[in-house]
């Protein structure tokens, strides 16, 4: 693959979160073991998505393109060449940003979510009414399910943030993305860790993304050797169920590809309503090179269980 003949300077946007950083220099880290004789350059952004600064309801924002639409902007008013995204919080591809693509996909972390309490207390022991805090629809959904006796709560902040409240006793655990404790060195706090058969992951969760220019043909050159190919397929499958299914951030979506030992992808997804009380289910298998195909093959098998009337009373607007 031919390389840039001039070292050059890449700005990359990023928020000032634990969580943002290190996903940053973990991609900072993969470009350096490639194209060493290049400069990367941290541009802290303030988004108006950070979860430290707001503590309401995700639909007030715009959905999850608030937590990315600053360091977008970043990059399309060339004040940043390039930024990294948990690709569960990216739009789907219908609209994302005209001028922006998702130019490589990190190799994805643990997919599973995971409970946090207290140090010496356990999920499985917590008594009835006692408070489960999430800022996931889909979390939320699936913990009303198969945990009727718990209260779900409203849950906001970075991870140490809500870490602290359960420490604090404002709520007695907190449900996270067991890939981002990790990225933070916090895999420590975790009680419980949920398979994905009890709590169906967020599409694209584990898996860092990284945005640049589409007009950007060197930097596009540079970021395909360090993107990973199954992550990337995956991501492809999953994204593309989402767009057909028109899921966004509150509603309760979730689903996972991987590669399967004899080269194929199996795709699993769920729809569930806000209350849990139903929930709707599809997975298929087709070739590797069908990823895309098998998005929209599965989100069709939820459509015809009748996933579009549970989508559609999410989505309602409150009156």
């Amino acid at each position: 693959m031919p390389e840039m003949t001039n070292p050059r300077t890449f700005r990359i946007a990023s928020r000032r979160s634990k969580m943002a950083l290190a996903q940053t220099n973990r991609v900072i880290d993969a470009l350096k073991e490639v194209a060493p004789q290049h400069t990367y350059d941290i541009i802290e952004i303030v988004s108006d998505g950070c979860y430290d600064r707001f503590k309401g309801d995700l639909k007030e924002l715009g959905g999850k393109g608030a937590f990315t639409k600053a360091l977008d902007a970043a990059i399309l008013n060339n004040d940043a060449d390039m930024a990294m995204h948990s690709m569960k919080d990216v739009p789907t591809d219908e609209i994302l940003p005209e001028g922006l693509t998702i130019a490589a996909a990190m190799t994805r972390g643990d997919i599973r979510d995971v409970a946090v309490c207290r140090e010496g207390e356990s999920f499985v022991g917590l008594k009835e009414g006692a408070k489960v805090g999430t800022s996931s629809i889909r979390r939320a959904a699936q913990i009303k399910a198969h945990f009727p006796h718990l209260k779900v709560v409203p849950l906001r902040g970075n991870a140490d943030t809500r870490i602290q409240k359960v420490d604090d006793r404002q709520i007695d655990a907190a449900i996270l993305a067991k890939s981002g404790l990790e990225r933070i060195n916090l895999a420590h706090r975790i009680s419980e860790v949920f398979e994905p058969d009890m709590i169906m992951p967020s599409a694209a969760q584990g898996i860092v993304g990284v945005m640049c220019r589409t007009d950007d043909a060197d930097l596009k050159t540079l970021l395909a050797q360090i993107s990973d190919e199954n992550t990337m397929t995956c991501l492809q499958a999953e994204r593309a169920m989402l767009t057909k299914l028109g899921g966004n951030c509150y509603t309760p979506v979730g689903g996972y590809c991987e590669v399967t030992k004899n080269n194929n992808l199996r795709l699993i997804a769920l729809v569930a309503s806000e209350d849990g009380q139903t929930m709707v289910r599809g997975r298929n298998k087709l070739e590797y090179t069908n990823a895309k195909t098998l998005g929209y093959t599965v989100a069709d098998e939820l459509l015809d269980q009748g996933a579009q009337k549970i989508i559609d009373a999410c989505t309602k607007p409150s009156s």
